[in-house]
């Protein structure tokens, strides 16, 4: 069994105080406990600085704290996929003026970085609350995973105060995110067996 998380950072907005960039991320891992052992230790040794947070978040943790999650990760045996959008080139987009329809396509570009090897749980951060609105992005996901031999695939639509993995690709994609929107490389360089992606890049015409 293959289980995968998958969160954000940055936002869609096209505001003058939105960001640049807009990130998705996802860790894969055969083993769960694995992620949920980080958090815990992590919550315990550092309680004094985390206090009575409720999960570790990229945009509110000490930076230290997030640097020894990251850290960890080295014993575990883990893959990280993502894409990102500059959002500069969001009208190559189709439907972008819709924010849930521009998640969703944005969504099934990471899927297709996705293998399915084995049967596989997928862990999104939740961000939906119509469940029509659910079944469509689980459908668009689905179909765009590489999954050849058609393995099972479970998608669940969850709070990240309840998954701990969640927690981590929050981390993860929080600082694949510092480093494009901030030039701050000292989070990610931390990350290992990574494929970062450009989606929806400009493409320059040469005359």
């Amino acid at each position: 069994m293959k289980y995968i998380y998958i969160d954000e950072s940055g936002d869609l907005g096209d505001k003058y105080s939105s960001s640049k960039y807009f990130v998705l991320a996802a860790i894969v891992v055969n083993n769960p406990k694995h992620l949920n052992r980080i958090i815990k230790e992590t919550k315990r040794k550092y309680s004094d600085i985390i206090g009575r947070d409720l999960e570790v978040k990229g945009n509110k943790t000490d930076r230290n704290v997030l640097k020894k999650i990251l850290c960890k990760l080295d014993n575990v045996d883990y893959e990280v996929l993502a894409i990102f959008l500059d959002k500069q080139n969001r009208y190559n987009v189709p439907g972008f003026y819709n924010h849930n329809v521009l998640y969703d396509i944005l969504s099934s570009k990471l899927a297709e970085k996705i293998i399915i090897n084995s049967p596989t749980n997928v862990i999104v951060d939740k961000s939906k609350s119509k469940h029509e609105e659910i079944l469509v992005f689980n459908e668009r996901f689905s179909s765009c995973l590489n999954n050849p031999d058609n393995f099972s695939v479970n998608i669940n639509h969850a709070n990240s105060i309840n998954y701990k993995g969640l927690q981590i690709a929050d981390i993860i994609a929080w600082s694949i995110f510092q480093s494009l929107e901030h030039g701050n490389s000292e989070f990610i360089n931390l990350i290992r067996n990574m494929d970062v992606s450009e989606v929806f890049k400009k493409v320059v015409k040469i005359v």
